[in-house]
């Protein structure tokens, strides 16, 4: 019940934001073709043309506001950075619309081709959108929840009295949390072990009647900060977290982060069995499609390994998915050596790197994973690029993976995992894409790449998932934190 009311509360802003962008995008195609030719009715601008358009800029529109996560009602927090990636995104599906024009040649009667009228649409969807979005809907969505009797939220501040007063100064500058939340800073200090603190802290909620609460922590470490938000969303409770530690990890709430202080919210309802069928379904389309349109790709990549060195195309290893269950792992071959050799090469790799080494450059200026020459030219490409990754759609195909999760850990790394909060990974399939491989990569030490992970099981939702999937090929094409 009480991630219910949380979940709601973002949910509807959603389905408030989301038509009126349709609309917004529909008036500014009609404005822009009626002040550009002077009528609606022109054989220059057919109205199959206008409707083409319009479902391009919706679709594109939704998927990059989705990324930009414009959708979320935390951006009433933030007004200038919603303005801002509001701005972005218009400008990005514009630029996209140009460049889809320019190099297919639609006729007239798919695609507006006036350049006055395209520019004259951009105009007026960037000017109403960021309209609405930062002034009208933040004030008006309050009212829609009056009407329907949402009533308060009532939401405890745990923390250092500083850090909460910052907190609810931000959180009361949005006309919607003015409205919907109810907050009360808990006096005093908190136990110093997880399942203390998290037991007082629901005694004081149930005495205040709070159903969410807010966490601030101090010096607590990755392990405190992991078991405590483990045993909270265990409890179905709705909660935030801010700490100094997590601007480390380069993965944060942005609307709610301060400079020194980086946010995680976990507001997402568990999945339930029809959402698990349909991810499942979704998985399979994703695989079906990745594999028949990269398909000539992934035989060049065959031919290219097989060509630069001797051996095989394809490096099969034994990973641990879903429930800790083994499966077979295949991915392009990247190494000159052989299996053992290359194990050995890893274990190495993997000891030193749990032990507080990054993937990060040594004293001769080389990446210690890839120090070794054993990495051949092509392999040191596609593990830069990530394209030595794509026969895992054939795993996903399977079921031993999903297109998004955690990263699939090996079994020698097994015995590593030796938390409650690091064994969540298990919880569910490992993903060809994540948190941890499009924020972080090999830039992060094993217990904050962990704990990226982690936060991905606790905040999964259709929304976390879409976002990572398209965050993924700038990445990829960009090579940024690859080895």
């Amino acid at each position: 019940m009480r991630l219910k009311r949380g979940f709601l509360l973002h949910r509807l802003y959603y389905l408030t934001l989301l038509p009126v962008d349709f609309v917004i995008l529909a008036v500014s195609i009609l404005l822009a073709v009626r002040i550009r030719f002077g009528t609606l009715d022109t054989m220059a601008v057919p109205f199959s043309a206008m409707i083409w358009t319009w479902i391009f800029f919706a679709v594109l529109g939704m998927l990059f506001s989705m990324v930009e996560n414009l959708y979320a009602v935390r951006t009433t927090v933030n007004r200038t950075m919603n303005a801002f990636r509001t701005i972005r995104m218009i400008l990005i599906s514009s630029i996209a619309y140009v460049t889809v024009q320019f190099v297919m040649h639609f006729p007239v009667e798919v695609f507006v081709s006036s350049r006055i009228a395209i520019l004259l649409m951009m105009l007026f969807w960037l000017s109403l959108s960021v309209t609405m979005r930062i002034l009208l809907i933040p004030r008006l969505f309050p009212i829609l929840l009056r009407l329907f009797r949402f009533g308060r939220i009532r939401t405890m501040l745990f923390g250092p009295p500083k850090e909460l007063a910052r907190i609810e100064i931000a959180l009361c500058r949005s006309p919607v949390y003015r409205s919907v939340l109810d907050l009360r800073i808990h006096p005093g200090s908190l136990p110093d072990t997880p399942e203390e603190r998290f037991r007082a802290c629901t005694e004081a909620m149930d005495a205040a009647g709070a159903i969410e609460f807010v966490m601030v922590f101090g010096d607590e470490d990755f392990d405190f900060i992991a078991q405590f938000s483990l045993l909270a969303r265990r409890a179905g409770i709705p909660f935030s977290i801010y700490s100094w530690r997590i601007p480390e990890l380069g993965y944060s709430d942005p609307w709610l982060s301060f400079t020194n202080f980086g946010a995680l919210t976990f507001y997402s309802k568990e999945w339930t069995a029809t959402a698990r069928v349909v991810w499942r379904c979704t998985d399979v389309l994703m695989a079906l499609a990745g594999i028949v349109a990269l398909a000539p790709l992934m035989a060049a990549i065959d031919l290219a390994v097989r060509l630069s060195s001797p051996g095989g195309a394809f490096f099969r290893q034994t990973r641990i998915g879903l429930d800790r269950k083994p499966f077979t792992f295949v991915k392009f071959r990247s190494m000159y050596i052989d299996a053992e050799e290359r194990e050995k090469l890893h274990r190495e790799y993997f000891h030193r790197y749990v032990n507080g080494d990054a993937a990060r450059e040594d004293d001769r200026g080389k990446v210690f994973k890839l120090a070794s020459s054993a990495i051949t030219p092509v392999g040191r490409f596609i593990r830069k690029t990530s394209l030595d990754e794509l026969p895992q759609v054939f795993a996903v195909l399977k079921g031993s993976m999903s297109i998004v999760g955690p990263r699939p850990c090996i079994d020698y790394e097994l015995p590593y995992y030796d938390r409650e909060w690091l064994l969540e990974r298990f919880t569910v399939k490992p993903g060809l894409t994540g948190i941890w491989q499009v924020y972080a990569r090999s830039r992060l030490d094993f217990k904050k790449a962990q704990f990226l992970d982690f936060v991905y099981v606790l905040s999964r939702s259709d929304g976390v998932n879409i976002r990572l999937i398209l965050k993924t090929f700038p990445v990829m094409l960009l090579g940024r934190g690859g080895l």
